[in-house]
């Protein structure tokens, strides 16, 4: 028996969800009993990832980590259940002569970030001994061209893509990670309701374990891993430039502990990150590791 489970992407089938597709393509998932569709939010564009999970039924989805704090903390009854990326691909870009190599410099110049990215980075200065009114922050609608033209001199960004698009431009860029030990931010981390997680205990662990060797298989054989997503994607339809970008992204994947954790979070990470978000603002309430993670599946 083949059991229906729905994932729903925060962003379109890509590069950053090629584990998943090599799960749903060689099978990992059909061996674990599972028929999973990878949705795109394309989909569902006027509702969130979030929503989707809470009246999705067997499913999951995957979102920022910091959101799925929130939710926890607003009693939406979710957990995390494993990461996608080990590290936050969300990063800085600045240009190569902008004179900015690290966070240190970043006061006194103009900073162009998504309004669910400006408390991120605030609280990561301020950790770093940075004061962020000395940044001219903004959430305005920006592009890369007005990083070029020097409206900006940082913007945000994924490490996997919009470098690569101006170094195809020819434009040398410098990446900045947004991070502090006590602030380490994972990426589309996966979730799932707690009533999914009762309910449900084998065919999550089958999940996670297809999801784990799933990205594994994938960044071993990137090559094929480049054609499968250029079969599946519209965004990243070039197979030559998928094996630069997933190349970009092994280092996501496999954390400080190498590829046989990918997926698996770290339990004390989980604490310093809800100490912070708890004494920053970034949620009204300090919550407990149990209270924002399962970690069984991992």
């Amino acid at each position: 028996m083949v059991t229906p489970f729905l994932l729903f992407l925060d962003w379109d089938l890509n590069c950053q969800f090629a584990g998943l597709l090599w799960a749903r393509e060689e099978r990992l998932f059909a061996d674990a009993g599972l028929d999973v569709t990878l949705v795109s939010p394309r989909e569902n564009p006027e509702i969130t990832v979030l929503d989707l999970v809470l009246d999705g039924g067997l499913c999951a989805g995957c979102m920022e980590d910091n959101l799925i704090v929130r939710a926890a903390a607003a009693g939406k009854g979710v957990k995390a259940i494993g990461a996608t990326m080990q590290d936050s691909p969300i990063q800085l870009i600045t240009l190569r002569d902008s004179g900015i190599r690290s966070l240190q410099d970043v006061p006194g110049h103009r900073v162009a970030m998504h309004r669910d990215g400006i408390h991120l980075l605030e609280t990561v200065l301020s950790l770093h001994g940075i004061d962020p009114i000395a940044v001219d922050f903004t959430v305005a609608d920006w592009t890369l061209e007005r990083l070029v033209d020097g409206t900006f001199a940082a913007v945000q960004g994924y490490a996997m893509t919009e470098p690569h698009l101006l170094t195809r431009s020819g434009i040398a860029t410098r990446l900045i990670p947004i991070r502090h030990n006590r602030l380490h931010p994972w990426a589309q981390m996966m979730f799932t309701t707690d009533t999914v997680i009762a309910d449900h205990t084998e065919i999550l662990q089958g999940f996670i374990a297809a999801c784990q060797e799933g990205w594994r298989q994938a960044m071993a054989d990137r090559e094929k891993t480049a054609e499968m997503v250029a079969a599946n994607s519209d965004e990243h339809d070039d197979p030559s430039e998928n094996i630069h970008i997933l190349a970009l992204m092994k280092r996501l994947v496999a954390g400080d502990r190498g590829p046989e954790h990918c997926v698996a979070t770290d339990p004390d990470r989980w604490r310093r990150n809800l100490a912070t978000y708890a004494a920053y603002g970034m949620v009204n309430r300090k919550l407990t590791y149990d209270d924002v993670v399962c970690d069984r599946f991992m």
